[in-house]
Parts: C-alpha cells; sequence; structure tokens
C-alpha cells in the first residue's frame, strides 16, 4: 500500500473508532495526507504562492492592465478570503484565468486572460474531491485534500485532443498544485502557482450552479 494510501486508511480507522456519525471529508483535516503524496521539488513551488501572486500583479501593473486586473471581481483579491463551507462535491460552474507572464517567456499575451465560464465536476474520491474542468486548450484535473481551512489540489493538466488523463506525479512538466479557498458563500478560487507554462499564476474560479 502507497504511504498516503496507508495514512488515509488509518485516519479513518481512527476516526470510526470514536463511533462519531462521520461527515464528508471531515475525518481529513492535517496536512499528513497530501504532505505524503506531493513531490518534494513541488514544496517550495506551493509555498511561494504569495510570491506569485506578487510577480503576477507587477507584471499586470508594468503592462498598464490594471483595470483589467480589477474587472475579475472578487477573484484577483489575494487577500480575500472566507468562513463559508469549502464546497462539496457536485456540478459548478468554472473560469480558467492567466495572470502575469511565465519568467523567460515571450510576452506577446495579454497579462491577463479570463476564459470563459464553462461546467466543471467536483466528484467524490472517497472522502476527498476530484475537481475536472470543461475539455478545452488545457483541462485540469486532480485531487483536493483538506487541510484545515483550505483545501490542497495536486493534480495535472491535459492537452486539447490529447487521449487519456494524467495523474499527479506522472509527467512533472503536467503537474499542477494549488491552494483553495472560499471567497464567499457558493464561491470559490483554487490559485496555482507557477503552472511552468504560460503565466505566473492560474486561477480557477468555481461557482455553484
Amino acid at each position: 500500500m502507497k504511504p498516503a494510501a496507508a495514512l488515509l486508511a488509518l485516519l479513518l480507522l481512527a476516526g470510526c473508532s470514536k463511533g462519531d456519525d462521520l461527515q464528508p471529508y471531515a475525518v481529513v483535516r492535517r496536512a499528513d495526507v497530501w504532505q505524503a503524496v506531493i513531490r518534494d521539488n513541488d514544496r517550495g513551488r506551493l509555498a511561494r504562492l504569495s510570491d506569485a501572486w506578487t510577480e503576477a500583479q507587477a507584471d499586470i501593473a508594468a503592462a498598464g492592465a490594471t483595470a483589467d486586473l480589477a474587472a475579475l471581481g472578487p477573484v484577483a483579491d489575494p487577500t480575500l478570503a472566507s468562513p463559508a463551507p469549502l464546497p462539496a462535491a457536485g456540478a459548478f460552474q468554472c473560469r480558467i484565468i492567466r495572470l502575469g507572464w511565465r519568467q523567460g517567456s515571450v510576452r506577446l499575451a495579454p497579462p491577463v486572460q479570463a476564459e470563459a465560464w464553462a461546467p466543471c465536476t467536483l466528484a467524490a474520491d472517497g472522502i476527498l474531491l476530484r475537481l475536472e474542468t470543461a475539455p478545452g486548450v488545457q483541462r485540469f484535473a486532480g485531487t483536493l485534500y483538506p487541510d484545515v481551512d483550505r483545501l490542497v489540489f495536486l493534480g495535472s493538466v491535459q492537452l486539447a485532443g490529447e487521449p487519456g488523463r494524467l495523474r499527479y506525479g506522472e509527467d512533472r512538466d503536467r503537474d499542477q498544485l494549488g491552494v483553495l479557498t472560499t471567497l464567499a458563500p457558493g464561491h470559490w478560487r483554487l490559485a496555482l502557482p507557477w503552472p511552468r507554462w504560460s503565466a505566473r499564476l492560474v486561477l480557477i474560479e468555481i461557482k455553484a450552479g
């Protein structure tokens, strides 16, 4: 059994032994599980999430595109957080937003790029959640691990027309990681720092319905 799976099983057994009525995603509330899954080289990338925000904002300011950033609304405020509940399994609407330019890349695209809203899903994966965005130029998919008042995302990205589905850890260049937080009731943001390709920061905005 893999370390992460073994740890998850132990946590489940520990919760069941107390005779509690288990609520979805309530047993795993510590960083142990995703810490057992994340690759060592990705720990620093995740820890530098605030740097990705800062550098993306600097790119946008330098390009004179701060109005475009403001037009995105609450999702573009890195300080915003709400005590409202984290999402549960269901059907949602998502839009993918790219901020800033990847270091060393040719700066041809605008520093703020927002795709149209499209259906996305959060599916129950045991006591965890699995996010999948709609097929497109890039399709993000991966697991969301509870970590106190946030969810940690470990997943991958699939390009248009590619068969199958990669999982986190199968291709380092495709691995995506980030943090999902609540902005308001029924409104969440998944922030993916340093996504390796076209931006410094990718945001996946998620809304109920």
